[in-house]
């Protein structure tokens, strides 16, 4: 019985081990996987904003912004 207990306690220390050992790699890889992911979506934003012209009314000649018709505006000006 006490050879019994000893090699199960030995047993479970070991996959213990070997679980921790598989879990800090698996944590590890998703930490760099989230860094790269991270990294690449600053670079990305980086290099969108980097040209990016600002937009304005005149773009689509009107000089007046009141005089677009928002498409959110279930009603268009009075005026029209």
């Amino acid at each position: 019985r006490r050879t019994d207990q000893i090699e199960y306690e030995a047993i479970m220390d070991r996959n213990e081990a070997v679980f921790y050992a598989q879990y800090g790699d698996h944590m590890r890889d998703q930490e760099e996987e989230m860094a790269d992911v991270a990294s690449a979506a600053t670079a990305s934003a980086a290099a969108a904003n980097a040209g990016t012209p600002e937009f304005t009314f005149s773009v689509l000649g009107l000089e007046d912004p009141a005089a677009f018709n928002n498409f959110m505006r279930p009603d268009p000006p009075a005026d029209e």
